[in-house]
């Protein structure tokens, strides 16, 4: 007890003094100052301010190293599709994505990894695009105090492609938009390797997503190239659209060794901007028949053989109203041939041949049927013919062995029929841009050096086309560019 009260008494002695101190010194005002209470919050906040600095400063280069390592595997990415598309090969993908990346970047040129490059299916297709990873690695100042490490960036880029050829086509459908353009069915054979093209960028689209396995769950639209049936042989070479192919058709002509391109961005109507000549001022043409006193045998659609007697007939150039039907063996003398309206009919039953380069100009709703059966050799207008006609040297040369040239103003009819037989040559470009033509019955077109252009084509029945001459003077050449997609 005497322990603690002298203890007291020290301290408030203690106290005593150090209150007669601050009285004598103006201590006091000191002690009571609060002005201090700033100077402690700024020192207690100091770490969280320099703190967050830092963090800007380290995530601000983060992010310039990501953005440029992204825009260089991009490039990358691009750069290794075109590779695949140009030379229709992944040997060199990865080469060309280094040289690709390294132009690209610089920040990062120190401390990135190579990027590292693979094919990749993409939207139900095989093999149809290219993904390019990379990453860079190195410590950020400030980040890595608490991570005690390096910091990684990754990125991942995917380009897909489709198309890239160089192709050649004998028969081209001009429609824009309408499936089906082409259709192949019945028992057809196209052998004839000369190229098909559709210029309708109708599609079929996957649109219901796809399973495991990338088989499609609904597709909506149709394909500009269509097949009926899956009796027909098809070995075209090359099949090209704007649009889509239907997967039956694409699946058989690939087994034997075609190019399918679909998504094509330039193919053309070879005859774009080119009318045919006018008959304004043309005075009519004349057909006549005369009987030679001889006979001939004729086989009819039974395959019976029978006589009848022989005629020969010879048609000239001018305007035919209502059509031009052959009525007799024939030789048709060089010239144009209006056809106004009504049909040119050229039947199985007589010969048709050209003394002279022919050209038939289709008016008014004409339309024409070609049947096989009797020998057919019919030439269309070469270039000096077609200037000499008016033409200049540039359109001559586009419209270069124009046989049948149908008027744009035409109108939409039932359309024309080509059905020959082995002994049908028709040498030349046949164009009808307004309507269709059929391909049908019992043909085996022989080959010359045809050029088939209309707004849509079918080929059905028994029809066969196994060949087409070797160098054709005015079959297209079309180089596919293909089309590159960075989608990821």
């Amino acid at each position: 007890m005497t322990s603690i009260t002298t203890g007291r008494k020290r301290l408030t002695r203690f106290v005593s003094a150090l209150q007669s101190c601050a009285a004598s010194t103006g201590t006091s005002r000191f002690l009571g100052d609060r002005k201090g209470n700033a100077t402690m919050l700024v020192a207690f906040a100091m770490p969280m301010v320099i703190g967050g600095g830092g963090m800007a400063i380290d995530f601000a280069q983060f992010y310039l190293w990501k953005r440029e390592l992204q825009f260089a595997n991009d490039q990358a990415a691009i750069a290794a599709a075109w590779e695949v598309l140009d030379s229709g090969s992944s040997a060199k993908m990865t080469d060309r994505a280094k040289n690709a990346f390294a132009v690209n970047e610089q920040i990062t040129a120190d401390f990135n990894t190579d990027p590292v490059v693979k094919l990749a299916n993409y939207a139900g297709g095989v093999g149809n695009s290219v993904i390019v990873t990379s990453s860079a690695t190195k410590r950020l100042p400030f980040t890595s105090f608490f991570t005690k490490g390096a910091t990684t960036v990754s990125v991942s880029s995917q380009a897909a492609f489709t198309g890239g050829a160089t192709i050649n086509s004998c028969l081209i459908a001009v429609d824009k938009e309408d499936a089906g353009t082409v259709t192949i069915g019945g028992n057809a054979v196209f052998t004839a390797q000369c190229g098909i093209a559709a210029l309708s960028n109708s599609s079929r689209v996957c649109t219901g997503g796809y399973d495991t396995s990338g088989t499609c769950l609904g597709w909506t639209g149709e394909d500009a190239i269509d097949d009926n049936g899956n009796s027909y042989e098809i070995k075209a070479g090359s099949i090209a659209t704007a649009g889509t192919v239907s997967d039956s058709l694409e699946e058989k002509a690939k087994a034997n060794g075609d190019t399918i391109i679909e998504g094509a961005t330039n193919l053309a109507d070879p005859f774009e901007g080119v009318d045919p000549p006018s008959s304004d001022g043309v005075g009519a043409g004349t057909y006549v028949c005369k009987s030679t006193g001889k006979t001939k045998k004729v086989i009819d659609e039974y395959n019976n053989t029978h006589t009848e007697p022989l005629e020969l007939g010879t048609a000239y150039p001018g305007v035919y109203e209502g059509g031009l039907s052959l009525g007799c063996d024939t030789v048709f003398k060089g010239g144009v041939y209006f056809i106004r309206g009504g049909t040119l009919t050229i039947n199985g039953n007589h010969t048709a041949t050209s003394a002279g380069e022919v050209m038939f100009v289709l008016e008014d709703g004409a339309d024409f049927k070609i049947n096989g059966g009797a020998d057919i050799n019919l030439t269309g207008m070469t270039e000096e013919t077609l200037m000499d006609l008016g033409y200049t040297s540039e359109e001559a040369h586009k419209i270069n062995t124009m046989l049948i040239f149908e008027s744009p103003d035409n109108g939409e009819g039932k359309g024309s029929i080509l059905n020959g037989n082995s002994n049908t040559y028709l040498n030349g470009a046949i164009y009808t841009k307004v309507n269709k033509l059929d391909l049908s019955g019992t043909a085996d077109v022989a080959n010359a050096c045809l050029l088939l252009v209309a707004n849509k084509v079918n080929l059905t029945g028994t029809l066969k086309m196994t060949s087409w001459c070797p160098d054709p003077p005015n079959h297209p050449t079309t180089i596919i560019y293909g089309n590159v997609s960075l989608v990821a």
